[in-house]
């Protein structure tokens, strides 16, 4: 019987995952309002008058312009008292793509995550969260993310990546023992991979044009969604591992210089992608063949201290976890 009905208690399970999901959003989501029309609508979706809430604001949507600064919290707010998860995912979606600049953006995506973790699309989870990690780095609730990232990347079988966002978390995370309980338990899960250091960054994809609303300091820069999550295999130990993590270097042979890697990409033709967007930001950059992989990397530094003092610059203009090389 189990064998028979197998296929159809996933689904069942995946839809109560769902509903829990969208359960769990709307009831978080009252304390973020800032209009109290918001507020009153996420009461009355939480008290049970799901359609009277999904009326409100409707009404209210229809009364504002797009171009006000309140549209993207009633789309938002519409997402979070949506009949179905569909209809949440639509206008979630809305919220991340037409109003990126907004500061709902973030928490949109981070929605996403959680909707599509619910429904067992892990590919979808992973495309988002790297968004987030991306576009938006300097975001309150990468904290948050990191949770979420760590549950992801261990169901696909990706630890390296999993334990990357849990250090990263932890190092975060503030005023919520909840959190850093969750992350401190998952942390556990990281203790055979410590010994190898951090993992090489994720490759990042080649550049397309920004998403309609894009914000102008962020339009130009590479902030697009990995096309898979897959991280590339690990460089020789010596390139891999981020500056806080390395021990003490060995004494520079002569002629040695110092670059900041930016990512490592199995496609030549995305390497160059990568390479001209940099260049187009004002960065000078390399490309290395190494191991099968095509590394781009920026500057031209005389020191190691020089190279990690441009690092959190860099890390701020484009995102990701940009760490220092030696070439000699």
């Amino acid at each position: 019987m189990l064998t028979r009905c197998q296929g159809v208690g996933i689904t069942v399970i995946r839809l109560i995952a769902i509903g829990s999901a969208l359960s769990a959003l709307s009831a978080s989501s009252a304390p973020a309002q800032t209009d109290p029309r918001l507020v009153e609508v996420i009461r009355h979706a939480q008290e049970g008058q799901s359609d009277s809430a999904r009326i409100k604001v409707q009404r209210l949507l229809a009364a504002t312009s797009p171009t006000d600064s309140l549209y993207p919290e009633i789309v938002y707010t519409q997402a979070m008292v949506a009949s179905d998860a569909a209809d949440m995912r639509r206008q979630l979606q809305r919220v991340a793509v037409e109003y990126s600049s907004s500061s709902w953006a973030d928490d949109a995506l981070l929605r996403l995550v959680q909707l599509d973790y619910a429904s067992g699309n892990l590919e979808g989870a992973a495309r988002n969260l790297e968004r987030i990690r991306l576009d938006y780095p300097g975001s309150s609730l990468l904290s948050q993310t990191s949770y979420w990232a760590a549950r992801t990347y261990f169901d696909q079988k990706k630890p390296e990546l999993a334990c990357r966002w849990i250090a990263e978390g932890m190092a975060g995370v503030k005023g919520s023992i909840e959190l850093q309980n969750q992350l401190s338990y998952l942390n556990q899960r990281c203790s055979q991979y410590a010994a190898a250091g951090p993992p090489a960054a994720p490759s990042l994809p080649p550049d397309t044009a920004p998403a309609a609303g894009a914000r102008p300091d962020t339009a130009t820069t590479i902030t697009l969604v990995p096309e898979t999550p897959t991280p590339p295999p690990p460089a020789r130990p010596d390139t891999v591992r981020t500056e806080a993590a390395q021990p003490p270097a060995p004494v520079a042979q002569a002629g040695s210089r110092y670059r900041v890697q930016i990512t490592a990409v199995r496609s030549s033709s995305t390497a160059r992608s990568i390479a001209a967007k940099l260049k187009s930001r004002g960065f000078s950059v390399v490309t290395v063949e190494e191991g099968g992989l095509y590394k781009v990397r920026v500057g031209n530094y005389a020191t190691k201290a020089d190279a990690a003092a441009a690092v959190p610059e860099i890390r701020s203009k484009l995102g990701g976890s940009p760490f220092v090389v030696a070439e000699s």
